[in-house]
């Protein structure tokens, strides 16, 4: 799994290729957690790079999301594929995170709040 995380504009961009293993997404919820407890809290998520979406990476993005919105921030997830939106509605949490067409879109979103 490569991911990465980069600031701007305030916003932490997160990309990730794959979210299967448990083990791994843990390793970046660390790191989440990290950033967070150094005072960021706006993540955008970048899908693009997804192929599949299994409970392991639902479970990340859901803890991504209860950590950004504890810390008084919040969470989108950009670049959705087809089957991972069909995931997202079949598990009913489409109306729980908020998506957006492209990275730039949601740090838009963010920048438009302040």
């Amino acid at each position: 799994m490569t991911y990465s995380i980069q600031e701007q504009q305030e916003v932490q961009i997160l990309a990730v290729d794959n979210l299967i293993s448990e083990f791994e997404n843990r390793q970046i919820l660390r790191e989440v957690a990290d950033i967070i407890e150094n005072g960021a809290n706006r993540f955008v998520i970048d899908l693009s790079q997804l192929r599949f979406l299994n409970s392991a990476g639902l479970n990340f993005l859901i803890s991504v999301l209860t950590k950004s919105r504890n810390a008084g921030g919040d969470t989108v997830i950009t670049n959705v594929s087809e089957d991972a939106s069909k995931l997202l509605v079949l598990t009913k949490l489409k109306h729980v995170f908020t998506t957006a067409n492209s990275v730039e879109d949601a740090r838009n979103m963010f920048l438009s709040q302040n």
